[in-house]
């Protein structure tokens, strides 16, 4: 009953915060010479829309998570759609390393998708207002998987925290409701794929991605 409700909830709210990241895109092309002032605003009320999206995609995809369509995907390809998709990332230096040679991935792209787009996000609210550094980087871990590292250089996951932070309705943010760690983990886990953090508290946080390589790489 309440994976429905969160369901039909969720359904509710993405049509009006659809009409509104419309509007302030029209608002935003029609005054490119208004007040700095007034594109700040602007600015800011993007940045809470697709805040409160994240939070109504959250609510989706715990309210149900689907049978993962597993095939041949390529990270780096993964990597540039959610990094369009990022916002309030403006004062933040962004490194993506990424091998040519890297083979793919045998998972399902949308779910994936959604894991790199949690974690971008929370990498990014995890550093100031100063911005820091996000660093991405995918290497083929030796064991038949690849293994993709979302690193930021923020405050870090205090120790006795790592193991609470992929909990259901856990969170250490002023908003949210701590579902998007969740959901990432149960992703990882319909891709036989699997998700932890490596942490130092006060240099930032790791998350690492590992993912089996395709079928036909391991051939």
């Amino acid at each position: 009953m309440l994976g429905q409700l969160a369901g039909g909830v969720g359904h509710e709210l993405r049509n009006p915060l659809g009409v509104m990241s419309n509007a302030i895109y029209y608002l935003e092309m029609v005054l490119q010479s208004s007040p700095d002032n007034v594109r700040d605003y602007l600015r800011l009320l993007r940045e809470q829309v697709a805040l409160s999206s994240k939070i109504v995609g959250d609510l989706l995809d715990f309210a149900r998570i689907p049978p993962a369509q597993r095939r041949p995907v390529h990270i780096r390809g993964i990597l540039d759609a959610q990094l369009a998709r990022l916002s309030g990332h403006e004062r933040v230096s962004i490194s993506v390393d990424v091998p040519h040679t890297l083979p793919p991935a045998e998972v399902d792209s949308v779910h994936i998708g959604q894991i790199v787009f949690n974690l971008l996000t929370n990498a990014v609210q995890a550093m100031d207002e100063d911005g820091g550094d996000l660093r991405i980087a995918a290497r083929s871990s030796g064991d038949g998987g690849i293994e993709l590292r979302i690193s930021d250089s923020g405050p870090g996951v205090p120790a006795d925290l790592a193991d609470r932070i992929f909990e259901p309705l856990f969170t250490t943010k002023a908003r949210g409701i701590g579902l998007g760690l969740a959901v990432s983990r149960a992703l990882a886990q319909a891709n036989n794929s699997r998700i932890a953090v490596a942490n130092e508290a006060g240099r930032g946080a790791t998350f690492v991605v590992t993912m089996p390589v395709a079928a036909e790489q391991r051939a």
